[in-house]
């Protein structure tokens, strides 16, 4: 493969046609309405993200008052903390679901067992009750009202101590909640796919001795960078001037200790923690091949559920950096917003291969001069890295001389046909994999494999069996190589649901060697893949029986005429067919003959004009009515 990396679509195969596709990733913003000149607000904007955080500046989640209403939104900062405080009362089931649900479930059960009571003697029996009661009401008012009084004054005692044993038993955990808020600091990242999210977290020891303190994160994703060369790649990538340290950190686990890397602060003292979130988290998910929303049927069937596909690589989370010391005290709690975002594809690859094998590829790249981070006039790169989304793929790259042209290796197992694997690579040119060259997408097909055996210019055929599906389709077969490979039958036909349909092919190579070619079946209507095969087609020289050496003249807008002799061999009469590998320079006057037991004819030949002198082998094949290969002719056509 070849191609040059540093211009979007250019790394092609060879003797494969590429097709640019895209996707426009469109962001929109509520713009309201004019500002008022009259009304001046001052307000800190700023142009760029801040990489260094402070948790002092105003970034915690807390700003007092009640422990439900209390947390600052993300996105405020100290202005916040000067505006106005103040909450209105409200019923205490609209602010929590799970006292809503305790208070109303006696309610419900009460209304359940009513609903079973369904006999009609019971009904009766009721119905005569409260005739009686509205009798004895009439003539006492009075006693109603205390029973109605008195029933309601239980039920809400039987309310009350519901909400005092719910909030005694979580007024603890919103009492610890909200004391961590105060050291709590939070952060928003918008990372992409493989693409390194650098900043640093200032923390402080705020007590007045020694403390060792333990760095506990709980997402894999988001890592503190140990290695110093590391660290200074990424503040001088994402230009942070800040002062750093060397050795600060201690990664070796001890029994007894706090698991976590390891950091030493004396009294009062601030460092600055350095972060790196990178996800290589993609989706693997293939999306199903069928019709396009113009041709789907003008009626669909409702349903009060439809189930929507969403991409959990992009969905937003929360992760917390927990910062403790050795007695497990929280002394500082980091809170990161992550927010996804879509990224970009350089390359699609798409391949097909047998089920059940492993597939190895060797894309090679050109010489990097014009990368980013690379010298107008220097040398180039020596090595790539690459990372692979699939952790089932291999991939790996070799050092090279500057100036080489680099090579990708890949290396991915197939699995049963019809299955389609999807996965990503990316291209780095540092060993920190900070920012990728590129992203290559990667189709691998797992086809039924149909092994043919073959002679150049004789038909070899067999037939393969396409099966039904549930439903009734109008299909067609198509072949990826019409001149060498043909289908019977070509027409559409009607695939009955769960029945079995026999597909004959037909293969005459024109060419030596191996040659990959594929079957496909389609849904005419939907337009929808039903099933394929992999032909996998070794063609072999047939055997020369005569050889004829030809002089043509070079030029002459007509050509030249030649004439050569076949006798039949066979004493009953055959009908032949005739034809040669090289149509663009031979031409025959008849491609069909009969003849008679042993009859002889002339074969006429016509060579297209040629403008350059040298030579140039032509094979005439002799077939029987099957295509079967009787004769071969080696004609060397010399034009001087």
């Amino acid at each position: 493969m070849t191609g040059d990396l540093t211009r979007g679509g250019s790394v092609r195969a060879i003797g494969v046609q590429t097709i640019l596709k895209g996707r426009l990733h469109l962001r929109l913003a509520n713009v309201g309405h004019m500002p008022d000149t009259k009304r001046q607000k001052l307000t800190n904007h700023t142009l760029k993200e801040s990489k260094v955080i402070v948790q002092e500046d105003g970034s915690g989640a807390f700003l007092g008052g009640s422990l439900n209403a209390g947390i600052r939104q993300s996105g405020q900062g100290l202005a916040s903390l000067q505006q106005k405080r103040s909450y209105r009362a409200s019923h205490m089931t609209e602010k929590d679901r799970e006292l809503a649900s305790a208070l109303f479930s006696r309610q419900d059960k009460a209304v359940q067992e009513s609903n079973r009571e369904s006999d009609a003697v019971k009904q009766r029996k009721l119905a005569r009750m409260k005739a009686l009661r509205q009798l004895d009401n009439a003539s006492n008012g009075t006693s109603k009202s205390v029973l109605l009084k008195k029933e309601e004054r239980i039920q809400r005692n039987r309310d009350l101590r519901t909400i005092e044993l719910y909030r005694d038993r979580t007024k603890k955990e919103n009492i610890l909640n909200m004391l961590q808020s105060v050291i709590t600091t939070e952060h928003t990242v918008h990372p992409s796919f493989g693409h390194a999210e650098f900043f640093e977290f200032v923390l402080k020891n705020p007590y007045n001795v020694d403390h060792t303190i333990s760095i506990q994160i709980e997402d894999t994703e988001l890592s503190v960078i140990t290695e110093p060369r590391e660290w200074r790649h990424f503040k001088q990538l994402f230009e942070t001037y800040t002062p750093m340290e060397e050795n600060m950190f201690n990664t070796q686990d001890k029994k007894g200790d706090i698991p976590g890397i390891q950091i030493f602060l004396r009294p009062k003292e601030k460092v600055n923690v350095p972060f790196k979130y990178q996800s290589f988290q993609a989706n693997h998910s293939v999306n199903p091949q069928g019709p396009d929303e113009d041709i789907k049927p003008q009626f669909k069937i409702q349903t009060p559920y439809d189930e929507k596909k969403v991409d959990l690589t992009l969905k937003s989370k929360v992760l917390k950096v927990h910062f403790k010391t050795q007695d497990d005290k929280s002394i500082a709690v980091l809170s990161l917003q992550v927010e996804p975002q879509p990224h970009v594809l350089d390359q699609t690859f798409r391949f097909h291969h047998p089920e059940h094998s492993f597939l190895k590829k060797s894309i090679r790249l050109p010489p990097f001069q014009n990368l980013p981070g690379v010298p107008v006039s220097g040398p180039g790169l020596e090595k790539l890295y690459v990372k692979c989304s699939d952790d089932n793929v291999i991939c790996s790259t070799r050092n090279v001389s500057p100036g080489e042209p680099q090579d990708v290796f890949l290396k991915v197992a197939c699995g049963s046909s019809p299955e389609i694997k999807k996965f990503f690579v990316l291209i780095y040119s540092t060993p920190y994999l900070s920012r990728p060259l590129q992203t290559w997408q990667f189709y691998i097909h797992s086809l039924q494999r149909v092994d043919v055996n073959s002679v150049e210019g004789q038909t070899s055929r067999f037939s393969l069996i396409l099966r039904g599906t549930q439903a009734s389709r109008l299909v067609q077969a198509f072949s990826s190589h019409p001149l060498e490979m043909q289908i019977a039958p070509v027409e559409p036909l009607m695939l009955l649901a769960n029945s079995v349909h026999e597909i004959h092919v037909g293969v005459r190579p024109m060419a030596v060697g191996s040659k990959f070619m594929y079957v496909n079946v389609v849904d005419n209507e939907y337009h929808q893949l039903i099933r394929s095969w992999l032909v996998c087609v070794s063609c072999r020289q047939p055997i020369i029986t005569k050889a004829f050496e030809l002089q043509l003249p070079i030029g002459g807008g007509k050509g030249s005429n030649k004439r050569i002799t076949y006798k039949n061999p066979y004493p009953q009469k055959k009908v032949f067919n005739i034809r040669c590998n090289r149509d663009d320079l031979l031409q025959f006057r008849e491609t069909r003959i009969e003849l008679g037991g042993g009859e002889t004819c002339t074969l006429g030949l016509r060579f297209s004009p040629s403008h350059q002198g040298g030579s140039t082998e032509i094979l005439i094949f002799i077939n029987d009515e099957f295509d079967k290969n009787e004769e071969t002719f080696c004609v060397r056509a010399i034009y001087s």
